[in-house]
């Protein structure tokens, strides 16, 4: 219990310091936990941009075919929790579809990632405008018959 409470603060202090680093703030009705069929899903933006302050080296710099560069990318981090017994879910396919509300959504493979020493998730995409964008997920476990699906709202602030 208390390693699955560390690694959950862990995420939420490393989401907070980097929404504070950054401006970037989370909608008010993406309340975390996310829960959708027995998960507990919990997830960040960062600005690309903050991740090209890393040396070249830095593995962070070399996640999903490397850091964009252009204004407007972010990376998209997300934690998947089985909700009963509180474990990570890790090996899982998770799929984003991230759009602005109405207009065209963009759809990539979250890939497994380290994030605080603990299995994520996570892919870039971009968020140019302040939002509200429409983030779909799909997460398909090892044993799982069908994907659980999740949709929520993200929006930032104009920076």
């Amino acid at each position: 219990m208390k390693r699955w409470l560390l690694e959950r603060l862990l995420i939420l202090t490393c989401a907070m310091v980097s929404f504070a680093m950054s401006s970037v703030t989370p909608a008010a009705d993406s309340a975390q936990p996310i829960r959708a069929g027995g998960l507990e899903i919990f997830f960040g933006v960062i600005p690309a941009e903050i991740l090209l302050g890393h040396p070249g080296s830095h593995e962070e710099r070399q996640m999903h075919g490397g850091t964009p560069r252009d204004r407007g990318q972010h990376h998209l981090i997300v934690s998947v929790f089985d909700g009963k017994n509180k474990k990570r879910v890790e090996n899982a396919a998770v799929t984003a579809r991230v759009g602005e509300v109405g207009l065209s959504v963009q759809e990539k493979k979250l890939e497994p990632m380290q994030f605080g020493g603990t299995a994520t998730y996570g892919n870039y995409f971009r968020m140019a405008a302040p939002g509200p964008y429409r983030i779909e997920l799909e997460i398909r476990g090892e044993s799982a018959a069908k994907p659980i699906k999740s949709t929520f709202e993200y929006s930032h602030p104009r920076r």
